[in-house]
């Protein structure tokens, strides 16, 4: 199973209710569409919000 660094939610159950999911570019942690700090749409990736200020998620801004 894999779930939200952020919430604990069971990741694959949120993709199966159309919430998509994607790893933060600095710690690599998984994290929901719910509780990211910013989306790369390019990568697909999702910063946790600890990381949202990280120049490495800079390009996370959506």
């Amino acid at each position: 199973m894999r779930f939200c660094v952020v919430c604990g939610e069971d990741l694959e159950e949120l993709a199966d209710q159309g919430i998509p999911y994607g790893d933060c570019p600095v710690c690599g942690y998984l994290v929901c569409e719910n509780c990211e700090a910013g989306y790369d749409p390019t990568t697909g990736q999702f910063v946790c919000p600890r990381h949202a200020s990280d120049p490495r998620a800079a390009h996370c801004t959506e």
